[in-house]
């Protein structure tokens, strides 16, 4: 009861932590990023990307990304992550936002922020605390090859407002996120940021699909119509982005169930210890039965039987058990885990697949604990059963 227990417990509560970094993730993450690392170099190249996305029916938004030292005005500094957008583009992330921490879809006018300035950046809530900035306070942006300049040379820099200081409950993203807008395509994007640099820069394009898990064959069809018309990409789905995180995920996961399935099988060994005690006690009862005529198929039905409903009892009630406060935990989850987790609480997701698998293979555990030592007594005559019998 105890091993299939914890199998469904813990099974659940990876399955609610994986469920629930998935789901931060494709909140603030698109589900497809191409890039072409050439790109300050032959700009044509940005539209001939744009083009094939668009004749394979989907929706691209333009994005440009780069290293920059963020600075506050009382001399804090930190690294950053700073992107570019369009106004578009800026929108749609505040409301995946709201929509993964609110549990609703929300509307334009729930948002603090319609169109960002021309020079105003929305900062991740751990940069924003290592900076020890707050919302309306200017910081500069500064590109990091500014500090191989020669001695007397300008710096390049731009100040910027923080409009906006966002908490995507993803570590990595909030102590490095600096968002910032482009523009409208429509009026032309801006271009007349000094800390651009086109030598370090990312451009490309990302996608958000109605079915994430659609990612891969869809980047497939991406990489098949590029190489068609001769441009070089980078094409990533979100799984490949964060491939080093899921797979630790899955190591773990995999390391759990394979110590608490051994717990299991070690449980197998203490019903086969019980079995063989009893049916040690019972050899006069198995001889005369024997002897005044129950079959040696019979008896051997009786107390498998037996064997059967013992470890019967203690996989219902695991089951149940197990089950019950999975279900309890992913309704109410426990908020007990200290920051550093991506989640505070205890989340839980039953995977049904996994728990007819765990009661499948106890009941074959079960079966072969209640067979081998049937087994072995039956394996005698009723004449060396009811030795000790006789003699008493």
């Amino acid at each position: 009861m105890i091993g299939v227990f914890s199998l469904i417990i813990v099974a659940s509560i990876m399955n609610g932590f994986n469920r629930s970094i998935r789901t931060r993730l494709l909140a603030v993450q698109p589900h497809i990023v191409v890039t072409d690392e050439k790109a300050h170099a032959d700009p044509a190249s940005l539209n001939k990307i744009a083009i094939a996305i668009k004749k394979l029916g989907f929706t691209s938004t333009p994005f440009i990304q780069q290293d920059v030292i963020v600075r506050s005005l009382d001399g804090r500094f930190s690294g950053g992550v700073i992107k570019g957008t369009t106004d578009q583009g800026v929108r749609d992330f505040m409301m995946r936002l709201i929509q993964a921490r609110d549990h609703h879809t929300p509307s334009l006018d729930d948002l603090d922020l319609k169109n960002l300035g021309p020079n105003e950046i929305i900062l991740g809530s751990d940069l924003a605390a290592n900076l020890d900035v707050f919302e309306g306070d200017e910081v500069m942006v500064i590109p990091p090859e500014t500090l191989l300049m020669p001695p007397g040379t300008p710096p390049r820099f731009e100040r910027m407002r923080v409009r906006d200081i966002v908490n995507t409950d993803v570590e990595n993203i909030d102590s490095e996120l600096v968002l910032y807008s482009l523009g409208d395509p429509a009026t032309g994007l801006r271009e007349d940021l000094r800390f651009r640099s086109p030598s370090q820069e990312d451009s490309g394009f990302e996608i958000r699909l109605a079915n994430p898990d659609n990612a891969e064959n869809v980047a497939n069809r991406i990489r098949a119509s590029l190489n068609k018309i001769g441009v070089t990409a980078r094409v990533e789905t979100w799984g490949d982005r964060n491939r080093a995180l899921f797979f630790a995920l899955r190591l773990e996961k995999a390391a759990m169930m394979t110590f608490l399935g051994l717990s299991v099988l070690i449980t197998s060994f203490s019903l086969i210890t019980v079995l063989v005690m009893l049916l040690s006690q019972k050899r006069k009862e198995i001889g005369l039965l024997m002897a005044l005529g129950l079959s040696q198929k019979a008896t051997r039905s009786l107390f498998m039987k037996m064997g059967l409903i013992l470890s019967g009892v203690g996989m219902f009630f695991g089951l149940l058990l197990g089950l019950g406060l999975s279900f309890i935990l992913s309704e109410y989850p426990l908020q007990i885990l200290p920051d550093v987790y991506y989640d505070s609480s205890l989340p839980s997701e039953v995977h049904y697949g996994f728990v007819a698998a765990v009661g499948l293979g106890c009941m074959i555990l079960a079966f072969i604990s209640a067979y081998w030592p049937v087994r072995h007594y039956l394996g005698r005559s009723p004449a060396e059963n009811l030795r000790q019998f006789v003699a008493e």
